[in-house]
């Protein structure tokens, strides 16, 4: 696939693609006034014109005032595919993309980073703004010349299941907002969808530079937001805070040795949940400095239309660890989406630099198919009494005091949890021991713990504090009574 020769380049071809999105949107809504012209006879049936457009027909077809636009509506995935390869191709050969390292960098979702797109497009032509102003129906093309979240929605959605999912990553609180990317214009009485956004000066420079420079990302990269979980940030997680068997330990350092010398590594992970394969997976993301993306399969479904937007984001991702969690609803016996467009994806993604792991809570939950296609396959089992002990210790933030009697050998034998199930309960145990006066861990704060999140469970309780004092006054009792 052919480099982009600059960052210049590279934003013309998605200026171009931008282009054709608005002339289609544009066409759209000249036949809607030229319909509303022919058939509306006042003000008031403009307003209501989504309520009489349904019940009376309109008849003929529609002209357009300019050229006719191109079919395609919005980037097929032929045409994402194309762009991401392009991409790829420059960045190995040294030349940076302002907007594409951005992405990566803050991981932003393929609708964040078009909306970036929308904004800057008017610091480029002036066009971009007038085309805009039409489509808010604002025929005062002096005014508002920047996209609002309601055309942003209208132009880049392609259902309300988009448009629900989206809604949220332009409001102000959102991500692009609170990183400094994004400022709002209107007055805060408007309603969101007609709010305007742009682009501060600071990102507008870096998207616009000849020669983008790589460290002015930091500033955005470190900004108080943008949490390590959230954005998918390289992981500072190491090989110690794993407490697993040494077999699955050396699994895990071979899968990362085989990492770094192919690309499209495919892994399955199974065990129950909490006996640490999302860990492992930010150890592995930290060892290969690589971004790790965590993705739940149980929360895609198929829009209306079958489709799944989601499997072009998957399929057009950096370099990064590529954690699949619920894995059998893609990989499963019975899959809830197409086996043959899952088969696709897996090709597409084994030829993907980084490592993907299938996270599944029992190893035949995987079809089998799909178990022989894997690079590796590792089970986490439960830990046992003596790996509960350390889990249990480091579940316990330091200087927070306990109980003589809360003893953690014989908690890590007497409860057979994982260790996800003892950060859990370790942390409304602490929670309720900061209500004391003073802060102290209790045996009976671990009770109330175990009531709430595991009711089936019983720690017996350990004898009560006072036997080992009174022992000791049973003695000077007996040598008074000799005296006596």
């Amino acid at each position: 696939m052919t480099p982009f020769t600059d960052n210049w380049a590279y934003l013309k071809t998605e200026l171009a693609w931008l282009d054709r999105l608005l002339m289609v949107a544009v066409s759209r809504q000249k036949r809607e006034l030229q319909e509303l012209d022919d058939f509306a006879l006042s003000g008031e049936d403009r307003v209501t014109r989504h309520w009489w457009k349904g019940i009376i027909s309109l008849n003929g077809q529609p002209n357009y005032d300019n050229a006719r636009p191109p079919k395609t509506q919005r980037p097929s995935g032929s045409y994402a595919q194309q762009l991401e390869a392009r991409i790829l191709a420059s960045q190995r050969q040294g030349v940076v993309l302002a907007l594409p390292q951005l992405r990566d960098r803050l991981q932003l979702t393929m609708f964040e980073k078009n909306v970036l797109l929308l904004a800057l497009a008017p610091e480029v032509n002036q066009r971009f703004g007038r085309l805009y102003s039409y489509l808010h129906y604002q025929h005062d093309e002096s005014d508002w010349d920047l996209p609002t979240v309601d055309l942003c929605l209208r132009l880049l959605c392609r259902n309300d299941q988009e448009w629900r999912r989206s809604r949220p990553l332009i409001a102000p609180n959102s991500r692009l907002s609170n990183l400094g990317l994004v400022e709002w214009l209107n007055a805060e009485d408007t309603t969101l969808l007609s709010r305007h956004l742009r682009l501060t000066e600071d990102l507008t420079t870096y998207l616009l530079s000849e020669e983008p420079d790589p460290a002015t990302l930091n500033a955005w990269a470190m900004a108080p937001a943008l949490e390590a979980e959230e954005a998918s940030e390289v992981p500072a997680e190491s090989w110690n805070s794993l407490v697993l068997p040494d077999p699955q330990l050396a699994q895990l350092k071979t899968v990362a040795a085989a990492a770094r010398a192919t690309d499209g590594t495919m892994v399955l992970l199974a065990g129950p949940n909490g006996t640490g394969k999302t860990l492992a997976a930010k150890v592995l993301a930290a060892e290969l400095e690589l971004l790790l993306v965590m993705v739940d399969l149980a929360a895609i479904a198929p829009d209306e239309e079958g489709n799944i937007p989601e499997l072009e984001d998957l399929v057009n991702l950096p370099p990064c660890v590529l954690l699949l969690k619920n894995a059998p609803h893609w990989f499963g016996r019975n899959p809830t989406i197409e086996a043959a467009l899952v088969q696709s994806w897996g090709i597409q993604r084994r030829r993907q630099p980084g490592l993907t792991l299938l996270a599944s809570p029992y190893l035949q939950s995987i079809k089998p198919s799909w178990r022989q296609a894997m690079t590796g396959v590792i089970e986490f089992p439960r830990p046992d009494a003596a790996a509960r002990e350390l889990l249990w210790k480091r579940a316990i933030p330091r200087g927070v005091k306990k109980e003589r009697t809360l003893r953690w050998p014989q908690i890590a034998q007497q409860l057979p949890l994982t260790g996800g199930e003892i950060v859990t309960l370790a942390q409304t145990a602490v929670a309720l021991a900061q209500q004391a006066d003073p802060p102290v861990l209790t045996v009976e704060g671990l009770h109330q713990s175990l009531a709430l999140h595991h009711p089936s469970m019983n720690l017996p309780k350990t004898k009560a504090a006072r036997s080992p004092k009174t022992d000791p006054k049973k003695p000077a009792q007996q040598t008074k009574s000799k005296k006596a």
